[in-house]
């Protein structure tokens, strides 16, 4: 009973892990590989935002699909479409090709989106009810960065060692058989431990007034709405940081051959961000936190800190900055997930948090081709100046929601 028990946290854990550290496997050296591919840098943003264009299109419909015919079967062919994406990507060379295999990487990030994780704050709140979901949050959290952060030390090592063993071959495409290989080990896991809940109406169900009412119960809620439309703020903004780190790390750096530099510093983003989760859970264990508040001053501090990384130019005050910004966003997680579906219906948990990742990639494709147009203008500092002031002006969203909420 005890271990049937834990399986709930256990479970979670575990396919998050996997799931997160194949996706890490590519982060620490993301843009490198596609430059190394032949995408010039200029046209780096424009593929960036082909991505999250598809997963946009695909994102909300997805949600749909896995509340009204099965999560885990959705979650699975996920799997199955981001197994043909990193297949692409070991073929691909030039802009289309590479866009093509993006464009079924955005198809399985669109239904791997909120699908597994409903499933389990489900089963979560079936056994244990609400008062305690920000264990589960954390849990999650924790999985999350945890394999991120593994995947991420790894995918800087990998190319060193890939480019050792096969000289003639591109040095990153270790990362992307490793990713392979993840990804099957995850899609066993899934299917041998995720249980299929059931459905909420198959086929048959209605389904234009069951997006309507979904979509009417945002507006109207003084907790759901600020959530949704910070998620959108959060895309936009960290679009400019996540899609240009790297090139900017590089110009610090003067060379990208030291391939484990990127790597450690995108470990230690993951765990930085996983010590922000712990912080963040060890201070709600102890004492009454009012979620929105705490949102809001993780997020002034992130942008005052996205101003102060833009000003960098040695490597371990970058690293640094770098990193306690990451903390705090970390820290803004647990409050922001466990808000969102302590509120969200049951029925609808699925769809809303597909709606959610709908609204951080259209808010990621507007960042990537607004910044992306505007690096060539005014380089990578000032768009960093730029991010950081309007994500630290998001934070007034959320002491208007504080007062209402309370």
């Amino acid at each position: 009973m005890a271990f049937r028990d834990s399986r709930i946290l256990i479970y979670p854990f575990v396919n998050r892990l996997l799931h997160w550290m194949t996706v890490g496997l590519m982060t620490s050296v993301f843009s490198l590989t596609i430059l190394s591919k032949g995408v010039p840098l200029a046209r780096l943003g424009a593929l960036t935002a082909t991505f999250s264009l598809v997963t946009v299109l695909l994102e909300f419909p997805s949600g749909i699909l896995s509340d009204l015919v099965g999560r885990k079967r959705v979650y699975l062919l996920s799997v199955g479409f981001s197994l043909l994406a990193r297949f692409g990507l070991l073929a691909a060379y030039g802009f289309w090709p590479i866009a093509l295999a993006f464009s079924l990487y955005g198809v399985s990030r669109a239904f791997s989106s909120g699908s597994i994780e409903a499933t389990y704050i489900d089963e979560y709140i079936e056994a244990r009810g609400r008062d305690s979901l920000h264990r589960l949050m954390s849990v999650m959290s924790s999985g999350d960065t945890i394999g991120l952060a593994l995947g991420a030390f790894l995918g800087g090592l990998l190319p060193m060692v890939w480019d050792a063993r096969f000289p003639g071959a591109n040095r990153y495409d270790g990362n992307l058989v490793a990713q392979i290989i993840l990804l099957i080990a995850v899609g066993i896991f899934t299917a041998l431990t995720a249980k299929e809940r059931k459905a909420s109406g198959g086929p048959r169900a209605k389904i234009i007034p069951y997006v309507r009412q979904t979509l009417g119960s945002i507006p109207s809620n003084p907790i759901l709405a600020p959530l949704v439309l910070g998620a959108s703020v959060w895309g936009f903004t960290f679009s400019a940081i996540e899609m240009l780190w790297q090139p900017r790390l590089r110009d610090i750096l003067g060379s990208e051959s030291q391939s484990w530099v990127f790597g450690v510093v995108n470990g230690l983003y993951y765990l930085a961000a996983l010590a922000g989760v712990l912080i963040f859970e060890a201070l709600a264990s102890r004492r009454k936190i009012r979620s929105f508040l705490a949102i809001a001053a993780t997020r002034a501090i992130c942008g005052s800190l996205i101003l102060v990384l833009a000003a960098q130019k040695a490597p371990l005050p970058f690293a640094a900055f770098y990193l306690l910004m990451f903390a705090f966003n970390g820290a803004a997680n647990v409050p922001e997930n466990t808000a969102f579906n302590a509120e969200a219906p049951e029925e609808r948990r699925s769809s809303l948090l597909s709606l959610v990742s709908l609204l951080v990639q259209l808010g990621g494709v507007l960042g990537s081709l607004g910044f992306g147009a505007l690096v060539g203008l005014i380089g990578i500092p000032w768009v960093w100046v730029a991010a950081g002031l309007g994500f630290a002006a998001s934070s007034l969203l959320y002491l208007g929601a504080s007062v209402k909420a309370h």
